[in-house]
């Protein structure tokens, strides 16, 4: 009951939306006993001041702004440790409490636990996302490696125009080909540590995350639309009432008219899901079709064969797009398996039961991965050895 009533403290305390029914808990809480009360109180007068100076650190130099909060930190757990009534919640859990608010707001807080010099628990190479190889295959065979950051003409002729615009695959100028109903197949892939934007030629947008490829038509015709998806991508599927637009994964098929919603079909993971954010789609997967409405998550696991259709808080399942990964009570394990994906590591658990520690918060997407791997342990009992693109995990 502690442990999850400083969760909701933690949450609150970084701006993260808190339920009312999570407050009336933490309200009950604090009526049982007055030691109840006076943790409540010296965690939220000590954190808020914690919260406070790192929101100033964007204003301040960043080398003092962490010294000082190291100080104050410091102080707090000396605070913490002279008070009898709250000596029984360790040093470690009121640690990461704290870690946890900073882990929420995005900052990095493995300076307020300096480890001594050698022995830090991190260790390895320097393994950073965003610089893998882009590729588009053309209709016809011809490869074309996409540079980022610029802008340059792919094709064009007197019905297609295909450029690379900074990051984002356009494809525009095609009418007489959609008059005509030529399909030609382009392939736009994009391998692990990378992510890509592309605009089809009816307009939908289509956001390619890492380790993930899509086979689209250059233009669509009369008929429905379909692309082929492996991986991961986000949608946002130009309305037309005439025709339906459906992304093909092997195992699952979503049919749409014209909404925004999160494909995850990754051939290595034992799962497919389709998170929607608005609109209305259907899925069609082992025979069965499931109508999905917004704030809803289908899930097929491929080794139970079990489909199953969910409430979840979208953004977690979405926030990928917008630079950064949030969890709410997420296992290790599944954090680990995103992780993989993006960095292009290897994962590797030297204790079972460290796949099912859980985490809370928010880490940006674009960080060196040992950075994001070191807020977590300042928040759990469990350590990270990297060598290589290998990640081995173990509890302390």
């Amino acid at each position: 009951m502690k442990d999850e009533v400083l969760r909701i403290i933690a949450a609150e305390l970084a701006g993260e939306p808190v339920a009312e029914e999570e407050r009336v808990r933490v309200n009950r809480w604090r009526g049982v006993s007055r030691e109840n009360e006076k943790m409540y109180r010296m965690v939220t007068g000590e954190l808020g001041e914690v919260v406070r100076l790192v929101r100033l650190k964007g204003g301040l130099d960043s080398e003092k702004a962490y010294e000082r909060l190291e100080g104050e930190m410091q102080k707090t757990m000396i605070k913490l440790k002279k008070k009898e009534k709250v000596r029984r919640m360790s040093w470690w859990r009121y640690g990461a409490s704290v870690a946890g608010v900073l882990l929420m707001l995005g900052v990095g807080v493995m300076v307020w636990m300096k480890p001594e010099e050698g022995k830090l628990r991190v260790t390895g190479e320097r393994v950073e996302p965003g610089s893998g190889q882009v590729v588009l295959t053309l209709g016809g065979g011809e490869v074309v490696l996409l540079k980022r950051d610029t802008s340059e003409l792919i094709l064009a002729d007197t019905a297609l125009r295909i450029t690379n615009e900074r990051n984002t695959l356009v494809y525009s100028g095609i009418e007489s080909k959609e008059a005509s109903g030529e399909m030609i197949y382009n392939t736009l892939t994009v391998p692990a540590n990378g992510e890509y934007q592309l605009v089809l030629s009816d307009g939908t947008k289509v956001f390619l995350n890492s380790g993930s490829e899509i086979r689209y038509p250059e233009a669509f015709g009369e008929g429905r639309r379909e692309v082929f998806l492996k991986g991961e991508a986000w949608f946002e599927v130009t309305k037309d009432s005439e025709r339906e637009f459906w992304v093909r994964t092997g195992i699952m098929d979503v049919k749409v008219l014209g909404t925004s919603f999160n494909v995850n079909a990754y051939e290595k993971l034992e799962k497919v899901a389709m998170t929607l954010i608005e609109g209305s789609v259907e899925v069609a997967c082992v025979g069965k079709s499931f109508r999905i409405v917004p704030g809803e998550q289908f899930v097929y696991d491929k080794n139970s064969r079990e489909a199953d259709v969910r409430i979840v808080d979208t953004e977690q399942y979405t926030s990928w797009k917008d630079g950064y990964y949030k969890f709410r009570q997420t296992t290790l394990e599944e954090i680990m398996t995103t992780l993989s994906i993006w960095y292009g590591v290897n994962v590797f658990y030297q204790n079972e039961s460290a796949k099912q520690v859980e985490f809370t918060g928010k880490v940006k997407r674009y960080e060196d991965i040992r950075v994001l791997l070191d807020k977590f342990e300042q928040t759990e009992n469990v350590t990270f050895d990297i060598k290589g693109n290998n990640v081995f995990i173990k509890i302390r």
